[in-house]
């Protein structure tokens, strides 16, 4: 029986070439779902989003995008009986998502926005 010896430099070789196949093969398999995936939209600025605010009995209040934005609700709240101002922040939320948030009492809301998230 006679047996076929590889030397070293052959199977470096062979584990060069098998390494060249197996990244053409997972180049070629990436780009077919990156082409299969479509064009992706772009998100536009919240500003260009038409963007609404709804305030809900100055306590709370939301915000939804009707296109393709992040988006989330800004309310302004007021404390007494020391009066001091700060800030609430619904969930960050993507286009006609609702992003909510309420001041911690009764009639506490003094402002509302939607900002980028």
């Amino acid at each position: 029986m006679f047996f076929k010896t590889t030397s070293i430099q052959e199977v470096g070789m062979l584990s060069v070439k098998r390494l060249a196949v197996s990244a053409a093969v997972a180049t070629a398999a990436a780009g077919t779902i990156l082409a299969g995936g479509g064009v992706a939209q772009a998100d536009v600025p919240v500003w260009e989003a038409n963007c609404h605010v709804y305030n809900i009995f100055n306590t709370g209040g939301m915000s939804n995008c009707e296109l393709p934005t992040w988006h989330q609700v800004k309310l302004t709240c007021i404390a007494w009986p020391v009066p001091f101002t700060y800030w609430k922040y619904g969930p960050v939320q993507y286009g006609q998502n609702q992003s909510w948030a309420s001041c911690d009492s009764l009639n506490a809301m003094v402002g509302i926005e939607v900002i980028q998230a």
